[in-house]
């Protein structure tokens, strides 16, 4: 049994122990001996798509190898000196032109908006609708607020949303987007092209006015809607964005844009506002009120640390 894979079966915390394996996967047998510029690499070619990521990577390491000391297996702490030796911000500076991107601008968001409705020969307004709800705020972790979301929840351009768990809010959403939300809600059928031309398919909801509706053989199982909602924003991002943009990305990227407009007024630059140990009480203000208005949930300092990084995504 290779070091490797003794220290990975001695961490008893499931989380810590996937973290471990997803970073050591590919880990040389002599790691320990991989001169500064070897390690470096080593941590690049992992493709960390955040300084979150690089000061992770650098983490696992350490735990390695202060592993291998207590082993016995390295005399002394040399490597784990090289490991704490990293610059984090330099690492994450080579990372980042390779990093997977995470979040969308407010130029992107209009574009695809824009190019559903143009390319999209059927359904483009239930496309549209979806992407753009939760680019306004309309999100939580398992997506019950799009499932429940009805067209008598609609009220002008304040719509109130519920939760699985019983919890409701309201929230307001742009007038073009409650007013398609409307009509969506009358919509009860599902277009796709076959060989013989145009196949309709029945849509159900949770209730007759539901918004985002989806194909009647799919009700049955359970998390059907949230896995219909996922394929429908998978399919959004590969043939209009062409990388990977998950719901929770999306709905980050829409409360980022609307941060950096109230940030503008008050002459505050989000490097300001999300540099670290930032003491800025407006802009600190500006940020809780958009997480308070989206139900997020999500601490400033939480949310800091989610987009840090990719400021110059927005």
């Amino acid at each position: 049994m290779g070091n490797v894979q003794q220290f990975t079966e001695s961490i008893t915390v499931p989380n810590t122990a996937k973290v471990v394996k997803f970073v050591l996967k590919d880990v040389d047998t002599n790691i320990e001996n991989y001169t500064l510029m070897e390690l470096e690499q080593f941590i690049l070619d992992l493709k960390p798509n955040s300084p979150k990521a690089i000061i992770t990577i650098c983490y696992v390491l350490g735990l390695y190898a202060r592993w291998l000391e207590e082993q016995g297996i390295v005399e002394t702490d040399s490597f784990y000196q090289m490991i704490q030796s990293f610059d984090k911000k330099l690492l994450w500076k080579k990372a980042k032109p390779n990093a997977n991107k995470k979040f969308i601008s407010n130029e992107q968001f209009k574009r695809i908006i824009h190019e559903i409705g143009v390319y999209e020969d059927f359904n483009a307004l239930y496309y549209e609708c979806l992407f753009q709800c939760i680019y306004e705020g309309v999100y939580n972790d398992d997506l019950s607020v799009i499932k429940n979301l009805r067209g008598s929840d609609i009220n002008d351009n304040i719509i109130t949303l519920h939760e699985d768990n019983g919890h409701s809010y309201k929230i307001k959403v742009s007038e073009n987007l409650a007013s398609d939300l409307k009509k969506l809600s009358s919509i009860n059928i599902w277009e796709r092209r076959n060989r013989f031309g145009v196949c309709k398919v029945n849509l159900k909801g949770v209730h007759k006015d539901s918004v985002f509706k989806i194909e009647d053989r799919n009700t049955n199982s359970e998390g059907s809607y949230k896995f219909s909602y996922y394929a429908k924003l998978r399919k959004i991002a590969k043939e209009y964005l062409e990388y990977t943009l998950l719901p929770l990305q999306l709905y980050t990227s829409g409360m980022m844009y609307r941060i950096k407009v109230e940030l503008s007024k008050n002459e505050i630059s989000l490097e300001e506002a999300f540099s670290e140990n930032s003491r800025n009480r407006m802009a600190h203000l500006i940020i809780s009120k958009e997480l308070l208005r989206c139900n997020s949930g999500i601490e400033v300092g939480n949310f800091r640390e989610l987009v840090k990084g990719h400021l110059d995504s927005f």
